[in-house]
């Protein structure tokens, strides 16, 4: 197994192309407080709701780097009044926006989304991000990318998926997988990252047999 794997981000840029001024400052201000806090994914998904506009599906798990942010999102309705509303993300993907506000109206009714990235992965069997970007680079879809790395006989992380395959519910994506007949073992390792500043048990999958 991989060990501890480490993430030190270098570059992280997610983007919306419309994204008014305002709603950029209020993100800065959550990643940077909760890089402050080493806040949990509860607590960071708390204080996007709480100090953000408005939060989308699409975006929670690439800005906050939550795994699973609809069983989140479930959890924190039991607290605080979280409304939604239905949108389009990159002009195909259907999803939701979330906001603690009691008028949604104004929020737009599609999303577009860019990720850029430069990011060094570091784990105890000298694997490296290399493997992973020339995936991403000869592989167009998400769910290809993934089965291409399994097949090739890499340890994924959902962290690895969000990063250079551009998966947000990999758990979903690994069960289509294994649907098909692709045999694949889940296991547990520890991350950190210095986005958030935490320290962590994630999910990672690989090929078994």
């Amino acid at each position: 197994m991989a060990g501890r794997i480490d993430y030190q981000i270098e570059k992280y840029s997610f983007t919306e192309l419309n994204e008014p001024p305002h709603l950029t400052r209020q993100w800065a201000e959550v990643t940077e407080q909760c890089r402050e806090v080493h806040a949990g994914v509860e607590e960071r998904l708390r204080l996007a709701l709480q100090n953000v506009d408005y939060v989308t599906s699409f975006e929670l798990p690439f800005r906050l780097l939550l795994i699973r942010a609809p069983q989140l999102i479930a959890s924190v309705r039991e607290t605080l009044p979280v409304r939604q509303k239905n949108v389009i993300f990159n002009g195909k993907r259907f999803g939701c926006v979330y906001s603690l506000k009691t008028d949604l109206n104004a929020i737009p009714d599609a999303f577009q989304y860019r990720l850029s990235t430069r990011i060094r992965r570091e784990d105890a069997t000298g694997n490296s991000a290399a493997p992973f970007q020339q995936i991403a680079k000869d592989t167009k879809a998400p769910r290809d990318r993934l089965r291409t790395a399994l097949e090739s006989g890499l340890q994924v992380t959902v962290l690895d998926g969000m990063f250079w395959f551009g998966i947000q519910r990999m758990a979903a994506d690994i069960q289509r997988l294994r649907k098909s007949g692709m045999r694949i073992a889940t296991a547990e390792t520890e991350v950190f990252d210095n986005l958030t500043g935490t320290l962590r048990r994630v999910p990672m999958y690989r090929l078994a047999g």
